[in-house]
């Protein structure tokens, strides 16, 4: 029988990074988010606010409900009608659901992004919601808005320990000498 390391009771998750132009400092409110979703629609995904889940039951502009009764249906469909009640139960009640829930009608696929500018950490909350996320069967992943000098495009970062492991880093053009 193999012994176990403190390493593999940690917990990983996706996390990619998107260069952005320079932008002043004053117009970067909100900017990972609005940045993201149009990259995110750019690739196909059909998007939803993840905090938003909760507030189904509310009154709410009828095109709005038509939406959130399509994620709905959706999600019933691929998890069940429990995982729903889940999803509504932690968005009201942890308070640190993604920002983004995400479906792609080819791939058929779904998952929960966050999104964060390149100095931006989780909060505790998050963490734990993602880990709960992560239990009911749902694919999660961090999108980070960075400066164009970070050179690093996809990694899994463990939420636990906070070790990095790259996965994809951007190549660079190096002068050769002759």
């Amino acid at each position: 029988m193999r012994q176990s390391t403190i390493d593999e009771f940690g917990f990983s998750v996706k996390t990619i990074y998107v260069p952005m132009r320079n932008y002043p400092y004053k117009t970067r409110h909100r900017l990972s988010e609005t940045q993201l979703r149009k990259r995110l629609e750019k690739q196909g995904w059909k998007v939803w606010r993840g905090g938003f889940v909760h507030a189904f039951s509310l009154e709410l502009y009828p095109n709005v409900r038509r939406w959130y009764w399509q994620l709905k249906n959706l999600i019933c469909e691929m998890y069940g009608e429990p995982t729903w009640e889940s999803l509504c139960y932690i968005s009201y009640v942890h308070h640190g659901m993604p920002d983004f829930i995400c479906y792609h009608p080819i791939l058929k696929e779904c998952k929960f992004v966050e999104c964060k500018l390149g100095h931006e950490q989780l909060s505790k909350r998050q963490v734990l919601t993602i880990q709960k996320l992560d239990r009911l069967g749902f694919v999660t992943e961090i999108h980070k808005l960075v400066d164009p000098c970070t050179k690093t495009r996809e990694a899994n970062v463990d939420l636990v320990f906070k070790k990095k492991e790259i996965l994809e880093q951007e190549l660079t053009l190096r002068k050769f000498k002759r």
